[in-house]
């Protein structure tokens, strides 16, 4: 049995290509709001880690650093950014959002062995000997 309704009672159909195109737009347009918020993000990482690295390391310390870089992962609640050392050395600046957190590691990594190891560090005495103990002469 075939239920026919009348032209008056009829249901509208669905205009699938414009909800499709609506969507598309939407996800075009979030895309790009996530885009912006993560280069704000990587902006902010470097911008605290710069800041932190002077007043945990004094002005003179921090200058002598090489280029501080978002880092590619940062963790939930965090702004997060790295600067190479010496190849296979790393300092990592993790700073919470609310300013409330500041960690400096020393990832230090031997190709030959193929171990790494992570040294926090506070001061610039403790930075230079994480750097000692990297192989740092």
């Amino acid at each position: 049995m075939t239920l026919a309704l009348s032209e008056a009672t009829a249901r509208k159909k669905t205009d699938t290509a414009a909800l499709l195109a609506l969507g598309l737009t939407a996800i075009a347009t979030r895309h790009e709001e996530l885009r912006e918020q993560d280069r704000l993000d990587d902006e902010r990482a470097v911008f605290h880690a710069e800041a932190e690295a002077k007043a945990a390391f004094g002005y003179d310390a921090a200058s002598t650093l090489g280029e501080w870089l978002p880092s590619s992962a940062m963790p939930e609640g965090m702004y997060q950014a790295v600067v190479e050392l010496i190849p296979n050395t790393s300092l990592i600046c993790t700073t919470g959002r609310d300013g409330d957190l500041v960690v400096f590691e020393v990832l230090a990594y031997c190709g030959t062995c193929n171990h790494h190891s992570t040294t926090l560090v506070g001061s610039l005495v403790e930075l230079v000997g994480a750097l000692r103990t990297a192989g740092v002469r």
